[in-house]
């Protein structure tokens, strides 16, 4: 259905409405002549306010750039393609956020963690309250040290959960940290909080309590180790 036909039904439905109301009053001509105006904007600006108009027009704006992204891809070969169009378009925009981090998410999918981590480093720079940005940036310093974690990248998880204590990339990747260093119980801990957030029965919540059972495997070991030694 397009917007024409939403407005046909619509005044069809407007026109049946104003006729059940003024029916009652169909002999006094005047009162309907002066009331029908009224009621008519009325109906209109609140169907517009309150009811399904705007959001109908969201909808259209939405079908259409949606289908302008999907000729738009159509029409590039290649990761290469968007990455060079991209940045060309950041060439004329170089304060674009949200272009670097585009950039920067195109790059590792590429596995280009260099070139992932100096566009991410740049979205963070002119961005650093974003909360998605930070996530990749801190990742992309973790990749690029081998996997391993340092200062900076712990730094920058923690500083995420601050603002928002259940991020889920943060928890994970802090959980991953804790349980790279032999701190079982910082670990699980934060496993325990990933675990309240994830759907219960979903494959994700089934991986973090194998996780939370091994730590907790460990720390029993750890005990027994310590209780045969002092003994």
């Amino acid at each position: 259905m397009n917007n024409q036909w939403v407005i046909v039904v619509f005044s069809l439905l407007l026109m049946f409405a104003l006729a059940v109301v003024f029916y009652p009053l169909r002999k006094k001509k005047l009162i309907v002549a002066a009331l029908a105006p009224v009621m008519i904007v009325v109906i209109i600006f609140g169907y517009w306010r309150w009811g399904s108009w705007s959001g109908w027009q969201d909808y259209l704006r939405q079908d259409a750039r949606q289908q302008q992204v999907q000729v738009m891809l159509k029409s590039i070969k290649g990761p290469q393609e968007l990455i060079d169009k991209l940045k060309a378009k950041l060439s004329t925009n170089p304060d674009s956020a949200r272009g670097w981090y585009l950039l920067g998410r195109l790059y590792a999918s590429q596995n280009d963690w260099q070139q992932s981590h100096d566009a991410f480093a740049r979205a963070h720079q002119l961005q650093s309250d974003d909360e998605q940005i930070t996530v990749n940036y801190a990742q992309s310093i973790w990749q690029l040290n081998n996997r391993q974690f340092d200062d900076k990248s712990r730094d920058l998880f923690n500083a995420i959960l601050k603002k928002n204590p259940q991020q889920p990339d943060a928890l994970a990747m802090l959980a991953m940290n804790a349980f790279m260093s032999h701190d079982y119980q910082q670990a699980i801990d934060y496993w325990q909080r990933l675990l309240n957030i994830a759907p219960p029965d979903s494959e994700d919540a089934k991986a973090i309590r194998k996780a939370i059972a091994k730590a907790q495997k460990l720390i029993g070991e750890s005990l027994m180790n310590g209780s045969k030694k002092s003994s």
